[in-house]
């Protein structure tokens, strides 16, 4: 009996550790899903695989079969330069990866897509302008915050264009700074916010390395366009509204934060907020379809700040 139960330990440890011993698919990382790239070398990157020695990258162009880096170990660590001679412009790219070691292989990784577009910080602009129009189109994101990253980016282009390349920089990193309060006040979903993010970078990487006058932009701080420098209460937009409108605050310090709606009578009709906030801009959202129109009040209260203002639900 005794040498029974040995082998069978000695069998299941044998398993368990040919099993954890092969390494386990890579997370892909970036870039991420269905972006738009600047056509200079693509990085992909995705997450270590424990235990694993090296990992083997395929790209395909329609996945049918891999076109470029097939059967070795191409890549010693979890990152990846694309070549610029095996690119080419406004072509879709999917890539996967595998992870190994002397155990064998793992089994693929899921597949991500790129398209690459021409080195040009002005068209790459263009590109996420009509990223952020697609967004709006299938509901992602409101088409009152969309319009607001629309006009941040269109104030990039003019300013590019004109070869006032800091100004133009200074407006990506505006950008940046909404998608953040975008995400951060769940307006966005994380998906979208990496990918608003990493088609950005892109162009803000053109805009630094433009070899024209201008050029050779210093860095900008974005916890200086993202920490408010005093408390703040925005009109809500739309306004007047039906059914919907937004709100957005801003508190310079960490606080308990209220933001309450009341009707003409001075009744409290509803909360939007009523909870410890840290420093930062918030965007809440008030559906009013149960409402009925005339003009509320929505005050907000944090800290020893307080502020009201009014918006009308017109139905």
């Amino acid at each position: 009996m005794k040498k029974h139960v040995l082998f069978a330990i000695a069998l299941f440890s044998f398993l368990t550790i040919g099993v954890l011993a092969q390494p386990l698919s890579p997370v892909l990382v970036g870039p991420p899903d269905e972006v738009d790239v600047a056509l200079i070398p693509v990085s992909l990157d995705w997450q270590d695989s424990p235990g694993a020695d090296c990992y083997l990258v395929e790209v395909y162009t329609d996945t049918s079969q891999p076109d470029k880096f097939t059967g070795v170990c191409n890549s010693p660590t979890s990152h990846f330069d694309l070549p610029l001679t095996e690119t080419e412009p406004n072509v879709t790219y999917y890539w996967r990866v595998f992870a190994c070691n002397n155990q064998g292989w793992s089994a693929p990784s899921a597949y991500f897509s790129f398209t690459t577009a021409d080195v040009d910080a002005s068209g790459s602009i263009v590109n996420l302008t009509d990223g952020v129009i697609d967004l709006i189109a299938d509901e992602e994101i409101s088409s009152s915050q969309g319009n607001i990253l629309i006009n941040r980016l269109n104030q990039a282009k003019t300013k590019y264009d004109n070869g006032q390349n800091f100004v133009a920089l200074v407006h990506m990193v505006l950008f940046k700074a909404r998608v953040f309060i975008l995400r951060l006040s769940n307006q966005i979903s994380s998906s979208v916010s990496t990918s608003l993010n990493y088609s950005a970078d892109g162009v803000i990487d053109l805009i630094i390395y433009d070899d024209s006058p201008g050029g050779n932009t210093p860095s900008v701080n974005m916890d200086d366009l993202t920490i408010p420098k005093s408390y703040e209460l925005s009109q809500n937009y739309p306004n007047p509204f039906n059914p919907s409108t937004t709100i957005e605050y801003s508190i310079p310090n960490n606080a308990e934060v209220t933001l309450k709606i009341y009707d003409i009578l001075g009744k409290e009709v509803a909360t939007l907020v009523n909870e410890f906030k840290s420093t930062g801009t918030y965007i809440v959202n008030w559906n009013a379809s149960n409402y009925s129109s005339g003009p509320y009040f929505y005050r907000l209260t944090a800290g020893d700040y307080t502020q009201t203002k009014k918006m009308f639900l017109v139905k």
